[in-house]
């Protein structure tokens, strides 16, 4: 009997997951360039920008003292610099002074740069609002807005600035989430947000989910879904979303394999979603009702 519902269950769920394209998947956000940039606007690559990218500054812009003074603008006292590195190669050549297309010699160096949020001056500022000028004004949700702030304050979790939406665990553990004003609507942010929040509990200090796949396979599929309920299920609880969007939908469809090869898969997800979800809660009940969280 246990088997009958599992399959009826994982029957229901891929037919609903049929009916959309997953073709059809539209990012609910757009990029404004948060990516970290030169004054040029020209994006670090490499190991600069993981280096840049994990300062935990919110701004994107950097620029050497030199380039900084420059533009009038000065570094704040105290304030501290992060390296970036550059490669310069060197090609060999053939005795008729034709590159050979291997690599006789490189040059390494490095720069010592200061991000905008460090400087004070009118360039930094007006480059700042270039960005501020592509977001969409949104009103927050409050109740959501809650939510948010009292799961990541109380564990301790960096919320970083970013044009892609995702979990990293480990020593620098952190999210990273695009803009409230980079979202065609706020209920977009708070589902996503939840949906990043959701992963985040299957840490090892947390609910120690197996958080080990890999893009492609069944664990990752397992994880993917974990979240996505997740996130439904904090929405719901928020009054944002009864169910998951059909944009979720979509997403979700990409992992219809590892559905059809585990007629249980969908169950334990929901289970592990269910955890998640209650975990994540916990706080805004304890914000709200903190006689009823000390007893």
């Amino acid at each position: 009997m246990k088997n009958k519902i599992y399959q009826m269950v994982t029957d229901q769920i891929i037919s609903q997951l049929e009916q959309v394209k997953s073709s059809d998947f539209d990012k609910p956000w757009f990029c404004v360039g948060h990516s970290p940039i030169n004054l040029r606007g020209t994006a670090y690559r490499g190991i600069n920008h993981v280096l840049l990218s994990n300062s935990g500054f919110a701004s994107n812009i950097w620029a050497t003292f030199k380039q900084w003074s420059e533009q009038d603008c000065k570094i704040r006292k105290g304030e501290k610099s992060q390296i970036v590195v550059l490669w310069k190669f060197f090609g060999e050549s053939d005795e008729e002074g034709q590159e050979t297309g291997k690599t006789k010699a490189v040059m390494t160096r490095y720069f010592r740069v200061f991000n905008s949020c460090q400087i004070d001056g009118d360039t930094a500022r007006s480059i700042e609002q270039k960005f501020k000028d592509k977001l969409i004004h949104h009103d927050p949700i409050a109740q959501a807005e809650h939510f948010v702030s009292s799961y990541t304050d109380a564990e301790h979790l960096p919320v970083r600035p970013s044009d892609r939406a995702y979990y990293s665990g480990g020593i620098r553990e952190h999210i990273a989430m695009p803009e409230l004003g980079q979202f065609h609507s706020p209920a977009h942010y708070y589902s996503v947000f939840a949906h990043e929040i959701t992963h985040s509990t299957g840490s090892d200090n947390r609910l120690k989910r197996d958080m080990s796949g890999r893009f492609g396979d069944k664990t990752y599929a397992f994880e993917e879904l974990v979240a996505e309920l997740g996130s439904a299920m904090i929405c719901g609880s928020l009054g944002l979303e009864a169910k998951p969007r059909e944009d979720h939908a979509r997403y979700i469809k990409g992992w219809l394999s590892a559905l059809r090869g585990d007629n249980s898969f969908v169950i334990s997800a929901a289970s592990h979603a269910q955890k998640a979800a209650d975990y994540a809660m916990q706080y805004l009940a304890q914000a709200e009702h903190p006689r009823q969280a000390a007893e």
